[in-house]
Order: C-alpha cells, then structure tokens, then sequence
C-alpha cells in the first residue's frame, strides 16, 4: 500500500536509509518531512519496502530522495512511488517534476530513463565527489 509516512515509520525508513546510500540521510532530516503530503512510503503488511520525497523548491515540485529496500528491488516498487510523486505533482498543478542523481550512478540514471525522465543539463561539482545530472518529467 502506498501512504503518507508517519512518524513510526521513521526507524525503518531510517535503516533503509543505510542501507541504499553511502551518505545516507539522519532520522532528524526524516523527522522534518513527516506528515508532509510528499513523504510517501510503500508499506507491505506493516514493512516499508521504499519510500520517496516529492518537495516544492523555488515554485518547482522536485524529487528529493527515493530508495527501495535491496530485497525488494525490481519488483516495480519504485515505479509505484515515481507515479505516486507525479500524480502528487500533477494534482497540484506543477507541470513537471525534477531531480540531480549523481552522473556516475548509471543504474538510477536507467531507472528514471526507464520511468520517463529526460536528463536536461550536467551541474558540475554538485556533489563532493562527482557531478549531477539534472532530469525531468513533465506531468
């Protein structure tokens, strides 16, 4: 089932966290997003399995962080959550959605090229150790 997160869901959001990234992000950057309408969960039978933030920067509906737990992947939940965010997006009338994924990171690039994204533009240095392209979606 596809929900809003909830505050309980932030222990295992958080492991999943550490789990998918090398610098993964802290419960109190979670806590800041709960009960917002863009933190989404996949929850099944009481377990996360994934999750995404749609968030709003500079009058833009932007993509801030998706993961799936390793053990669920390629189970079509990310696309699932991607199509969560663009309904979200579309309903309140933002024309497209926006993202950075890191340019060495050619498995989420597919993903998102694979799920209808366009890659728009290269922002060098964006992060410590390498560039961001920038992709897009329309709504």
């Amino acid at each position: 089932m596809i929900r809003t997160a909830t505050r309980s869901d932030l222990p295992a959001v958080v492991d999943l966290e550490n789990l998918s990234f090398a610098e993964p992000w802290d419960l109190r950057t979670f806590r800041s997003y709960v009960h917002h309408p863009g933190f989404i969960v996949f929850d099944e039978d009481g377990s996360i399995c994934g999750y995404v933030i749609l968030v709003v920067i500079a009058d833009d509906a932007h993509l801030a962080s998706i993961a799936i737990h390793p053990k669920h992947r390629r189970r079509n939940i990310g696309s699932c959550l991607l199509d969560s965010c663009m309904l979200l997006a579309k309903t309140n009338s933002f024309p497209l959605v926006r993202l950075e994924v890191r340019e060495k990171n050619k498995t989420a690039q597919d993903f998102y090229l694979a799920n209808g994204f366009e890659a728009v533009a290269i922002i060098p240095d964006y992060y410590p150790d390498d560039n961001a392209i920038v992709m897009e979606r329309r709504t």
